[in-house]
């Protein structure tokens, strides 16, 4: 068990085009359990996973290898200049970079809003590599007042002037 164990062990792995993305795990790292893969969603990191892998990771009984990715542009991830690269297939490819760097065969994902997104499209990708799967907060249509909703919100994000407003900032939200 790492000594932060409430943050998880950080790993950076490469993707295809060379952006370094961030994953954090937790858990033994070895086991004969299949692993869970946590995506977050668009404006998320992972971060938002910390208290489901810990729950896993330390189950009593059936303790089990967590990792939670964050994205490109997010968390501890590399930004990609090329905004043309913020898309669910780059990041699905991400995702199966994770997993060949990692050495993980299949996993169980679990994805919330885009993460999810993410998730049904490695099902037509890779499906073997879809043990099972746990979508939060996404179905398999998306309806265009849920788009414009999500737009407006991003648009309505206070800007910080210094890191002690984006702290309670991110607070609030």
């Amino acid at each position: 068990m790492p000594a932060n164990f409430d943050h998880g062990e950080s790993i950076f792995v490469s993707a295809r085009d060379g952006l370094r993305l961030h994953v954090r795990a937790m858990g033994p790292r070895h086991g004969d359990r299949m692993p869970i893969l946590c995506l977050p969603g668009l404006s998320r990191n992972s971060r938002d996973f910390l208290g489901l892998a810990a729950r896993f990771a330390n189950h009593p009984k059936a303790p089990r290898r967590v990792y939670a990715m964050d994205f490109r542009g997010r968390g501890l991830s590399g930004y990609d200049p090329n905004w043309r690269n913020y898309n669910v297939m780059t990041e699905a490819e991400d995702v199966l970079s994770v997993l060949a760097a990692l050495d993980i065969d299949r996993a169980i994902f679990v994805g919330t809003s885009r993460g999810g997104l993410v998730t049904m499209l490695l099902t037509a990708m890779r499906p073997g590599a879809i043990g099972a799967a746990v979508l939060n907060d996404i179905g398999p249509a998306i309806e265009g007042a849920g788009l414009i909703q999500i737009r407006l919100y991003l648009k309505k994000m206070p800007q910080p002037r210094e890191w002690n407003e984006a702290v309670e900032i991110q607070k609030t939200v």
